[in-house]
């Protein structure tokens, strides 16, 4: 019998088994994951992007806890993250300034480095955007990007070190008696008894949390991550974040650009739709950064948010009044790789502990689900 099984071994749930091990290095914890390749799984497919601009403290304290991780990387694991720490920039128009602006109060009191920047300020130090529209800037210069591959192997890695069992297989179902899951039944026709489950199936994680009457309001979201070539060079630019809803940073020899459309419908979709680059994507890229007359398309990928439809923030803990030993870790909304440390300590103190000891995740639990109740951040998702 497993003290813990995971459901899902992407990068939520290889971090869970790896604090739940620091934490209790007896415990049998088995993770069940049916792709170890992840050729479709969403953690190697994000944008690498790890920022504290958020609005919401617990989004804060989650992305301030990434970055000490990664300050400590070389001591985890053996993986070059290729990390960026170009910082990361949210630009906004003139009627959008004021809330960037409480924002940015809330994120400094939160002990962020992050600072005001007008249109002029940021003209200066950014000559090759388009800064006639904009009300001003928040820089974070100490957040960037990094490689998620390397990220989630680098958690695979030492959660396998640490003891945990990966077994490449599916979860279908669970038995359930008296308000407690007592075995997990795979796609293989096994059984796996469990003393505790968490639900770290990412995009599928719905299907499951239906199986044991917790409906939860998540839906797979597709996402493009178009890369694009141009002569000069853009490497010192941050990660900018525009009110268009236009993502783009450095990569290799261009940038990397993503513009999600969220009024896409829900569901698997690979399929990539060749004209929504140039109507909706480069419109906003050539009016933001207008040096990229010349910019060439060269690849575009498709992936997948686990979207959450109430309000785009984690559903993270559990809910005793349907069942006792079953965790949610779901609806990340694409924050699932720049939070994964300190969603897997935070799942690891309720389940050793029965309760959050580091960062109070209380606000994104089911609770809010339940009663209807969303808890939104404020401006650019």
């Amino acid at each position: 019998m497993s003290d813990v099984v995971v459901v899902g071994g992407g990068v939520i749930g290889c971090a869970t088994a790896v604090f739940l091990l620091r934490g209790d290095p007896g415990l049998e914890v088995t993770v069940v994951e049916p792709d170890p390749t992840y050729a479709v799984a969403a953690s190697p497919r994000a944008s690498g992007g790890i920022r504290q601009l958020f609005s919401c403290q617990e989004n804060i304290q989650l992305s301030r806890y990434t970055l000490d991780f990664i300050d400590s990387w070389p001591d985890f694991a053996d993986t070059d993250l290729g990390w960026r720490p170009n910082g990361y920039l949210f630009v906004a128009s003139s009627d959008q300034a004021g809330a960037l602006r409480e924002n940015l109060l809330v994120q400094q009191e939160a002990g962020v480095p992050a600072f005001w920047l007008a249109a002029a300020e940021v003209a200066d130090r950014y000559p090759l955007l388009a800064t006639e529209d904009l009300g001003g800037a928040v820089l974070s210069p100490d957040d960037g990007w990094l490689d998620p591959y390397a990220f989630l192997m680098g958690f695979r890695r030492a959660a396998q070190r640490l003891g945990a069992r990966f077994v490449r297989d599916r979860v279908v179902n669970f038995i359930v008696r008296d308000r407690k899951i007592t075995a997990v039944d795979l796609a293989s026709g096994d059984v796996l008894p469990a003393g505790h489950v968490v639900n770290a199936a990412g995009c599928w994680s719905a299907e499951l949390a239906a199986r044991v009457g917790l409906p939860i309001p998540v839906e797979p979201m597709r996402r493009y991550e178009h890369f694009v070539r141009a002569d000069g060079d853009f490497s010192l630019l941050p990660f900018i974040k525009d009110p268009a809803g236009l993502a783009v940073r450095p990569a290799g020899d261009g940038l990397s650009v993503g513009l999600v459309d969220f009024t896409h419908p829900g569901g698997f979709d690979d399929s990539i739709d060749s004209s929504y680059f140039d109507t909706a994507v480069w419109p906003a890229l050539a009016h933001r950064l207008p040096a990229l007359d010349r910019a060439r398309l060269h690849s575009t990928t498709v992936g997948h948010y686990d979207q959450n439809r109430l309000d785009g923030n984690a559903i993270i803990g559990t809910w005793p009044a349907v069942l006792r030993n079953f965790s949610l870790a779901s609806g990340f909304s694409g924050h699932g790789m720049m939070h994964a440390p300190g969603v897997g300590r935070a799942l690891a103190e309720l389940i050793l502990h029965g309760e959050f000891r580091t960062i109070d995740l209380s606000r994104f639990g089911y609770r809010r689900i339940a009663d209807g109740r969303p808890y939104p951040e404020r401006g650019i998702r």
